[in-house]
């Protein structure tokens, strides 16, 4: 398994948060991708991550801007119909449902993928917030149209599928999934634990207020019968998926 990590700006977050956390997983530096931009200040510090003592692969992406557009990236470098594992820079922790920390990640990502496989579910990912009240709320495993945080998720490599934005590209990422395989599979018993809108990241490459507005407005234009546009009390713009969408009205993504 291919763990893969797209990073901006945040050398010692990554180092610190996500690659501790797989070191402790017992994943091998051999196996994780992270993906860095030509511009990013903090190039050398990730550089130094491919020496030969830490082996991890640092893939340099040229002329590419933005979260959405850097996964699109990461779909074309890696081989068609492979899976990858995709983790954000600051994973402090995962829990489960009864609030133990998850010691066996691996473990849970393979099972994931084979009942995707089985499934025909190309895209799997996990719940959005450490609440173990109102993850056993659910079912431990859903395959309708639900969010998904970024932070981490699981794909198979598919080129037809194109993210057209960057602040909310999580929830195009469910979308598109779905309406391509009729399901996405969620794991609703773990979550990883990170800091929302933290320095660096989207949020020093251009995410604010009315940029994400303007991607999760796009989204609700073109796909009406996904998702609808509201507003939260904070003044951030979100979107609501419909758990059981009309596909059948849905876009060609051919």
């Amino acid at each position: 398994m291919k763990y893969v990590i797209p990073s901006y700006r945040r050398a010692d977050t990554l180092k610190t948060k996500t690659l501790c956390f797989l070191e402790k997983q017992g994943v091998s530096p051999e196996d994780v991708y992270i993906f860095i931009r030509e511009d990013d200040p903090q190039a050398e510090d990730y550089a130094s991550l491919s020496h030969p003592t830490t082996r991890y692969n640092i893939i340099t992406l040229i002329d590419v801007v933005g979260i959405g557009m850097t996964h699109n990236a990461i779909t074309t470098y890696f081989a068609k119909d492979e899976w990858i594992c995709e983790l954000d820079d600051d994973i402090a922790f995962v829990i489960n449902n009864k609030r133990d920390i998850v010691s066996n990640f691996p473990e849970i990502v393979d099972e994931m993928i084979n009942r995707m496989d089985v499934d025909g579910i190309s895209y799997g990912g996990f719940y959005q917030c450490t609440n173990p009240m109102f993850m056993s709320g659910n079912k431990e495993y859903t395959t309708d149209l639900r969010y998904m945080l970024g932070l981490m998720r699981i794909r198979k490599i598919n080129y037809d599928i194109k993210l057209e934005t960057n602040y909310a590209e999580d929830f195009e990422s469910c979308i598109l999934h779905y309406l391509k395989d009729g399901a996405i599979l969620k794991n609703n018993w773990i979550a990883g634990h990170t800091k929302n809108y933290a320095d660096g990241g989207c949020d020093g490459d251009g995410r604010n207020i009315e940029t994400e507005r303007l991607d999760k407005e796009f989204l609700a234009d073109k796909y009406p019968h996904c998702c609808t546009l509201f507003q939260r009390k904070n003044g951030r713009w979100d979107l609501r998926l419909k758990k059981k969408p009309n596909i059948s009205s849905s876009p060609n993504l051919s």
